[in-house]
């Protein structure tokens, strides 16, 4: 089981990562905004999902914070799936992408990925 820090501001798509996650076995703390998340740095995870686009502290300056603070892997959220915003998260620090809307399975395989990966470091 891992520790999950999910990062989104929409409460119906936490609702749904959050279940799909906990579901699939891990503990997932959810908070609503970038800040509540910078705050929350300071507790150990295994993975953190972050959506990029939040009010106030945006999920690029998460990322950000995360890296500075360690190996943690990231898996950015976000509607815009634009090559500039992959581009974005990927040089924040995220080790993953996932456009939204997406599938449960996409979710679980990269999170899975990451996971295992984090595992090697």
């Amino acid at each position: 089981m891992a520790r999950i820090l999910l990062v989104e501001d929409e409460p119906l798509v936490a609702h749904t990562v959050r279940r799909m996650l906990e579901k699939a076995g891990h503990q997932v703390d959810w908070v609503p905004s970038g800040q509540a998340a910078l705050e929350r740095l300071g507790e150990a995870y295994d993975l953190v999902v972050c959506d990029l686009v939040m009010p106030g502290v945006s999920g690029l300056e998460v990322i950000r914070q995360v890296r500075a603070r360690g190996a943690t892997p990231v898996l950015a959220l976000s509607a815009s799936v634009s090559t500039k915003s992959q581009e974005e998260a990927l040089e924040a620090g995220a080790q993953a992408f996932l456009g939204k809307p997406f599938e449960g399975q996409a979710l679980l395989a990269q999170v899975g990925r990451l996971l295992r990966e984090g595992e090697g470091a």
